[in-house]
């Protein structure tokens, strides 16, 4: 599931981000930037400067000096005006293009020569002729000689036709131009503008402007005033003026951001050029890649907060982003005079909510369809309802779905709890931590004893004290565990025994996520094994004892003794008691001790049994031969009970055996990895029917060649002793009589 969220997380982080990139590439929110920034650009406008003058051809000017254009010696005698009153600087946005009289043309030439502190734009038109970009037009080369400095005056209005930035320096056939205001400022400063040096000088740079809300800011003189001599010199000393054309029909109108109808004279954007310059206060924006990261970040951690986050903190989160993205331009704006359009982050942020909340809910829609059909093909123990799907209401079909199988898992777990509860052992469940997550009756029994509440009922709930670990009992209890025969006890001091078992808790992928501990009270069983081996110890001391005692004082007393052959009857039946007792402690003991194998030779032990039944073989006339590799075959085994199992197996073939018969031995390697013992010998042979329980105890009587009788113990002896060496024993008719026994055990390769 989460999978499958994680991609469609990945695809609605793509396709948003990838929608935003394309918004900025294409300016395809540059409207409603606009809209946000013409709105907001007042409050980012510096203060004007009062060194700027505006000195207006205005309405008033026209009717007193007569109509429009006027000569040249007009003009000549304003710039002597305000090079009298020692003007800082003069930009006399006014173009001399085309020549007039050479009287007039000569006078203004000679007042802009003794100015000497006055500029004058240049016509730049776009586009140009015969295929050229822009095509600059400059004065008249008597009047352009004659200024202080050029500067061009072009403007790029955006899409809407509202004049937001004007080029600080332009770049034309190779010659870099800067604005008649740069020119300006560098008359009055002696050096160029900041802004210019950091941003401009390297080739054609948009500077925008920050406007005031309003127009009419700067204080502004007429043009006749000033030609009259109206305006005392002092008023303009050390001032810079701007000279231009203001009046009702002439000069040029351009659509700026303001509040108050946003269309201002060319003269009063130059000034606002001029005060940006003067406050080092220009707009910067952003490149297009920068705008495309800084707009992609929101982008990004409102998709990182969907991740993360539930439905109802998405959406606050979703709204507090969209408030971000409003205010953090705004206040960009104001305190670090920069622009950041934030349309196309907010148009993001606005589409990224229902894109991302509809692949959600389709994702988990599909997963939870395929979980609970997955959930309803699996077999339980418990028959589980499947509710009607309403083909109306998918929506609400999942959800019906959904709570049918949620009360489906709570009968699972009911059942679960209900087995665990209804067991007698104690039954521990804990979580990878350690921590007790869920116990039965006889569990919080012990767990109540353990930590001294004795009160404890088992039918309640533990309280956090006592939800304890199994292996928390141990310190508790004062107990320890003890490994029995590979097997984890714990032993209490009341001599309560647990078998202790864990079990790995996995979930349905197959993951380790606990421990399910469970103790087995074997206190019962513990105590069986004590009797048993005080049994085996009264069999093998107290029993054995009369029965010696018996035979010693028939031997001593013999000659006394009238009847000989009672007292030999007599005798032979104690010590057939002795054997008894001894087979069946060897037995009871071979199965209750742990398997402590060796290297030995199965040679060598043959021969130690061969050795060992001699003296009795050779009173009945029986042969014993023995066939076997001089290297030997070597095994891991006992010694001792393999002996032992060889010597039942002789004895046996000696008491069924006729006088001068011979019972042959072999051992030899049959396979790659066993090793075969096999004892022949030439008796009556043992019918099928007898085979069939042949080597369970007691489960063969019968009476030898010279009237002794077996119990049935020795052949239990003998498999049991093959069984704990991982062989196999088998019996066999031998023709025309015997019985041969196999016995074939793993070999050391």
């Amino acid at each position: 599931m989460r999978a499958r969220l994680l991609l469609e997380w990945v695809l609605v982080t793509l396709l948003t981000c990838a929608g935003v990139a394309a918004l900025i590439h294409e300016k395809g929110t540059e409207r409603l930037d606009n809209v946000l920034y013409d709105s907001l650009l007042g409050l980012a406008a510096p203060p004007p400067s009062d060194r700027i003058v505006l000195v207006t051809i205005d309405d008033e000017s026209v009717a007193r000096l007569g109509r429009w254009p006027w000569p040249r010696a007009v003009h000549a005698r304003v710039l002597e005006s305000l090079a009298h009153a020692h003007a800082a600087a003069v930009a006399y946005d006014i173009l001399f293009t085309e020549t007039a009289r050479p009287d007039e043309d000569q006078a203004l030439a000679r007042a802009l020569r003794d100015a000497g502190n006055v500029a004058l734009p240049m016509l730049f038109e776009a586009p140009g002729r015969n295929g050229r970009t822009i095509d600059v037009t400059r004065p008249i080369p008597l009047v352009a000689s004659a200024a202080r400095s050029l500067g061009q005056v072009a403007l790029f209005p955006d899409s809407d036709g509202t004049a937001r930035s004007v080029p600080l320096s332009l770049r034309v056939d190779g010659h870099l131009w800067p604005h008649l205001m740069e020119e300006t400022y560098r008359i009055a400063e002696g050096h160029p503008s900041p802004l210019y040096t950091r941003h401009a000088a390297q080739g054609t740079f948009l500077a925008t402007i920050p406007f005031p809300p309003t127009s009419g800011h700067f204080r502004t003189l007429s043009f006749a005033s000033v030609l009259t001599g109206e305006v005392p010199p002092e008023f303009l000393d050390g001032q810079i003026v701007l000279v231009g054309v203001t009046a009702s029909g002439l000069g040029d109108r351009f659509t700026v951001p303001s509040r108050a109808g946003g269309i201002i004279s060319g003269i009063e954007l130059q000034a606002n050029v001029l005060n940006a310059l003067l406050n080092q206060r220009l707009i910067a924006t952003p490149g297009p890649a920068l705008h495309i990261l800084l707009s992609l970040l929101p982008v990004l951690g409102l998709m990182l907060g969907f991740w993360w986050l539930r439905p109802a903190k998405a959406l606050t989160v979703s709204l507090a982003m969209v408030a971000l993205v409003l205010a953090v331009p705004a206040a960009l704006l104001v305190f670090a005079h920069v622009w950041l359009a934030p349309s196309a982050a907010l148009t993001g942020l606005l589409v990224a909510y229902p894109l991302w909340g509809w692949r959600r809910l389709q994702a988990i829609d599909a997963q939870i369809a395929e979980e609970l059909d997955a959930f309803a093909r699996e077999d339980s123990p418990l028959p589980l309802a499947d509710p009607a799907w309403p083909l109306h209401d998918r929506v609400g079909g999942q959800a019906t779905r959904l709570r049918q199988a949620i009360a489906n898992m709570r009968d699972l777990r009911q059942l679960v709890s209900d087995t665990i509860e209804s067991v007698d052992d104690a039954i521990l469940v804990t979580d990878s931590a350690g921590t007790t997550s869920l116990t039965n009756a006889a569990a919080r029994t012990m767990l109540a004893r353990a930590s001294g509440d004795a009160a404890q009922s088992p039918d309640t709930t533990l309280p956090p004290t006592a939800r304890l670990a199994a292996t928390d009992l141990v310190a508790l209890s004062g107990g320890e565990v003890v490994d029995t025969d590979g097997l984890r006890e714990l032993r209490l001091p009341d001599d309560t025994v647990y078998s202790l078992r864990a079990f790995p808790l996995r979930d349905h992928t197959g993951v380790e996520r606990g421990t399910i501990t469970h103790l087995v009270d074997i206190t019962a069983i513990r105590r069986a094994q004590r009797d048993r081996q005080e049994a085996l110890e009264f069999l093998s001391h107290d029993m054995r004892s009369p029965q010696s005692s018996i035979i010693t004082l028939l031997e001593r007393q013999r000659e006394t003794i009238g009847d000989p052959a009672l007292a030999a009857r007599i005798a032979g039946l104690a010590r057939k008691t002795l054997d008894l007792a001894d087979d069946f402690v060897q037995l009871a003991r071979l199965s209750s001790a742990p398997f402590a194998p060796e290297e030995i030779d199965l040679v060598a032990v043959l021969t130690e049994a061969v050795d060992e039944v001699w003296p009795r073989s050779s009173r009945q006339g029986v042969h014993v031969t023995i066939a076997a590799p001089e290297e030997g075959l070597y095994i891991a085994g006992e010694h001792g009970a393999l002996a032992r199992a060889l010597v039942n197996l002789l004895d046996n073939a000696i008491r069924f055996s006729p006088a001068e018969a011979t019972i042959a031995c072999r051992v030899e390697c049959t396979g790659p990895d066993s090793v075969t013992c096999s004892i022949e010998d030439e008796g009556p042979g043992i019918p099928e029917e007898r085979r069939r329980n042949l080597f369970a105890r007691f489960g063969y009587r019968s009476q030898g060649a010279k009237g002794s009788v077996s119990a049935g113990l020795g052949l239990a002896f003998v498999a049991t002793v093959v069984t704990r060496h991982g062989g196999a024993i088998t019996c066999e008719p031998r023709l025309p009589t015997g019985t041969r026994f196999a016995i074939q055990l793993p070999a050391i390769v």
